[in-house]
């Protein structure tokens, strides 16, 4: 798996910017496959999921191919699970449940095609980068060791990146049951992640601002009126190995808080703290302090849900604690975090406090 992998980030993206003309054919190829698994599968699947497999067609295709075959396999699987599937076979009728499928499925696909493009640019941003360096470190007497250790971190992230997409993609499926919660709640995570991943490349990918973090991410969801978000805590740095997964948790907290806690009302507040602790020249001890007040009372979940996963086990090496109770939710994030993962940051660990 981790050969193939490395065979598509160092293969097929350079090659296909090389020939472009494979890309549509690659589309074609990968919406025809989809329309056959589609087929094959047609006596087991419900007829409310008409779509399910060209959903996977145009992640794929978005992925590989490029953002013009995505829309292509968007506009195939449009036409295709009409005629075939809704309600099948046939153009006709077209009844008003033909009709939101059919737009649903148009602007969830065209969603993730968007981000997808959003997250191919940055990939070819990282190759680009990669590139430049390799000119910069040829008379270096380090070059060639440098080198070598940028293109496994660029694998590494890229890796991490499609991981983390085809991650969200088939747990938001999983726990939504409908569509258009399904497109809010991965448009959301997606926009959350977009933004660690900015405010890291604005640092050379040694990390992200924590403060700017918690601001970007919090921007979109918290409700107008006074004073309802507050955040404190000393300027630091936070590896890019962990800004999005933080920036999922926090997005995930407040998520929360506009559903059932202190932003459910027009009253309640949100307090964000962190503090950091030095334990020597590599480690630091990072803990976030989530606070609300002035919310309705509030209870454990139910049932475990992807957010609730998220929040929990989301962060790496992170010790989560949470409490319910009728002043509102209280979670404590503990962790470990590097100040300098590579040579190429060690030289610039006194930034990052």
């Amino acid at each position: 798996m981790v050969q193939l992998v490395d065979n598509l980030i160092e293969r097929v993206f350079p090659r296909l910017r090389r020939k472009p003309q494979y890309a549509y054919p690659l589309g074609l190829a990968i919406f025809a496959v989809a329309a056959l698994v589609r087929l094959a599968l047609s006596q087991w699947l419900q007829d409310n999921t008409p779509f399910l497999t060209f959903f996977i067609a145009v992640l794929l295709a978005s992925l590989i191919a490029g953002t013009g075959p995505g829309l292509l396999v968007v506009v195939a699987s449009f036409f295709a699970g009409w005629y075939f599937y809704l309600p099948g076979p046939g153009w006709l009728p077209i009844t008003n449940a033909t009709v939101v499928a059919l737009v649903s499925f148009s602007i969830l696909s065209v969603l993730i095609v968007a981000v997808v493009h959003i997250l191919n640019r940055k990939v070819e941003g990282l190759l680009n980068e990669r590139s430049r360096n390799e000119a910069l470190l040829q008379d270096s007497a380090l070059g060639e060791m440098q080198l070598e250790q940028l293109n496994v971190e660029l694998r590494h992230r890229l890796k991490n990146t499609f991981a983390v997409i085809a991650g969200l993609v088939s747990q938001s499926a999983r726990y939504t049951r409908d569509i258009d919660q399904f497109a809010a709640a991965l448009g959301g995570r997606l926009s959350a992640m977009g933004n660690a991943m900015d405010l890291v490349a604005t640092r050379n990918f040694i990390g992200a601002p924590l403060s700017e973090l918690i601001s970007e991410t919090m921007k979109p969801l918290v409700p107008p009126g006074s004073a309802r978000f507050v955040m404190r805590g000393p300027e630091t740095i936070v590896p890019s190995d962990v800004a999005s997964a933080l920036a999922l948790t926090l997005h995930e907290l407040g998520t929360n808080a506009i559903k059932y806690g202190a932003w459910s009302n027009d009253r309640g507040r949100v307090t964000v703290t962190w503090t950091l602790t030095r334990l020597d020249n590599d480690d630091s001890q990072f803990e976030l302090f989530w606070s609300e007040r002035g919310g309705p009372p509030v209870s454990a979940p139910e049932r475990r849900g992807l957010g609730t996963t998220l929040i929990d086990s989301g962060f790496p090496t992170a010790q989560v604690e949470r409490q319910f109770n009728e002043d509102g939710v209280q979670c404590r994030l503990v962790a470990v975090l590097k100040q300098a993962t590579t040579r190429r940051t060690r030289g610039r660990a006194s930034s990052l406090h």
